[in-house]
């Protein structure tokens, strides 16, 4: 530890500290004052973070500091800090064989959910996902080679879906692990800056990025009293408002569906889909519903500013498109083209349609 327990920041001597090569004085005091850091940041860390990852500390091995699930970090699901001479890194990693077997059961599970709670972090975070050769007796792994390893906004829904496909069979094999690891690097100059005040800054970034990491530690379908309470309740008003109102939902679209529309002169002037009558009442809460509030997908942008109108005489469901989603279609498709609409719930209340081209 340092000559003091009270932390003033993460200064540029922290950071230069990692490029002196043999100066052991200098990554001592290093290390001490990311310990004092990890220490703060773990104590003002949101209740959610701090119950499913209980544990912080200095590795002097790896020379950075975590928060994990585990005692051992390597053992559960865990952050990452580290520093180095130009910035700091904040890697969130999974690396046990079990542990990876639980979250890739949930991703397959809601891989639109899981998609959406990675790629919504920013364009300023990047994802590698590796396949390594594991020694199950030894508990040892090597690199074999990288199923993907860019920035998020390289990383869209289909290519999420094959790569985390891929790592969940490899990861099911003995003899293979697939490790995941979602990270972003802040630039030491900016992080000095801040002083003391990294810690409320990083506590953001720590709200911000805790539906991710209860997703990733495959307990997203765990629901507090309070939440399971909600969730009853609400199911049994919806129960019977469908019954009064008789508003029927194909079963073969009631979770999702996908449909491919061509697109017209009109539609791309005024910007909308056309979707179908068998699809509003996937849309609708009861017989009055006539809009409904939708996250639309497209281009590696979320756009929540679209909905889905009920269209007379047939009720036919049409998408009404924002002006970024509109003037994004007009740019990229022409009339007698054909988009794609996939369309999935999210949780109770939100609907989310990915648009892209069909594949030809």
């Amino acid at each position: 530890m340092s000559d003091t327990n009270e932390f003033s920041g993460l200064k540029m001597p922290v950071f230069t500290a990692f490029g002196w090569a043999g100066e052991e004085t200098a990554i001592q005091f290093a290390l001490a004052q990311m310990e004092l850091f990890i220490e703060e940041l773990h104590q003002k860390a949101p209740k959610a973070i701090k119950d499913l990852m209980p544990f912080n500390g200095l590795s002097k091995p790896n020379q950075n500091v975590y928060i994990s699930s585990e005692a051992n970090p390597e053992n559960g699901l865990h952050m990452v800090f580290n520093a180095r001479t130009s910035s700091l890194e904040l890697l969130i990693s999974l690396f046990n064989k079990a542990q990876l077997e639980k979250t890739y059961k949930q991703i397959l599970k809601q891989p639109v959910l899981g998609h959406r709670l990675i790629t919504q972090l920013g364009t300023d975070w990047s994802i590698h996902v590796k396949q390594m050769q594991y020694d199950s007796d030894s508990e040892d792994a090597t690199n074999y080679q990288d199923l993907f390893k860019d920035n998020i906004s390289k990383f869209d829904d289909d290519t999420a879906v094959a790569i985390f496909e891929k790592a969940a069979y490899l990861n099911g094999e003995e003899k293979w692990v697939a490790p995941i690891n979602i990270s972003r690097r802040f630039e030491a100059e900016q992080i000095s800056a801040m002083g003391a005040q990294v810690v409320d800054v990083m506590g953001e970034h720590l709200i911000s990025i805790a539906p991710l990491l209860t997703f990733l530690s495959g307990q997203s379908a765990k629901k507090s009293k309070s939440a399971t309470k909600t969730t009853k309740t609400r199911k049994t008003k919806t129960t019977k408002t469908a019954t009064k109102k008789a508003v029927q939902v194909d079963e073969s679209i009631e979770e999702g569906f996908t449909y491919g529309s061509v697109l017209k002169p009109l539609h791309l002037r005024k910007g909308f889909v056309n979707l179908t009558p068998q699809h509003w009442p996937f849309f609708s809460i009861n017989s009055r519903t006539e809009t409904r509030q939708v996250t639309v997908y497209y281009d590696g942008v979320y756009d929540k500013g679209c909905a889905v109108w009920r269209m007379l005489p047939d009720d036919r469901a049409r998408l009404v498109l924002s002006p970024p989603v509109h003037n994004w279609l007009e740019d990229n498709f022409s009339p007698e083209d054909s988009v794609q609409v996939t369309a999935t719930k999210i949780g109770l209340d939100e609907i989310q349609l990915s648009i892209k081209a069909v594949s030809e």
